[in-house]
């Protein structure tokens, strides 16, 4: 996908998710920064100049013993790797709205999961209706029954596992929800 087609992407599900009442913040950023050597260095020239930012943490380390490290790398998080792949419930099935179910699933994240109840809104549009599970696992395989909230009937939900801090997910198939 270009550049532009993604950037268009991004600004149609702002504009979508804005539309029905979500505040939703989208940071475009390059796949692949590169320090800048001469902010860096301008940087670098201000904080021995001014002692910020962190000034009193970097103190504090010192006095610790605590190696300095680098400023660049500071801005840089390293992305959470892995895969989760929701193997129960299967397609078709029928739950009761406010029952019980069996969630079962692959994680190669070595992350804790949490799990969602979604709603399929149609045109793609999806809506979490409630958190059914936190903390259920950071295995390779994982399982736990949940309690579904009290939704109206229909054909159109599924559930979400999502890893550590929302990176990583898989969905279930899609299930019926009944009285």
């Amino acid at each position: 996908m270009s550049r532009a087609a993604s950037i268009a992407t991004n600004l149609a599900v702002a504009v979508a998710a804005t539309a029905v009442g979500c505040t939703v913040v989208v940071t475009l950023t390059p796949a692949h920064p590169a320090p800048d050597p001469v902010k860096l260095a301008a940087r670098s020239a201000l904080v021995a100049a001014t002692g910020h930012p962190g000034a009193a943490a970097r103190a504090a380390t010192s006095a610790l013993g605590a190696g300095a490290t680098d400023p660049e790398a500071e801005l840089l998080a390293t992305p959470v790797a892995g895969r989760i792949e929701v193997t129960a419930p299967q397609a078709g099935v029928n739950f009761k709205s406010n029952g019980s179910s069996v969630v079962a699933w692959t994680n190669t994240t070595g992350q804790q999961v949490d799990i969602w109840l979604n709603a399929d809104m149609g045109h793609g549009r999806t809506q979490r209706m409630g958190m059914v599970a936190t903390k259920a696992g950071a295995g390779r395989t994982g399982e736990a029954i949940v309690t579904l909230p009290r939704v109206p009937p229909g054909p159109h939900y599924f559930l979400e596992v999502v890893a550590g801090d929302g990176a990583v997910r898989g969905f279930s198939r899609t299930f019926a929800v009944t009285e």
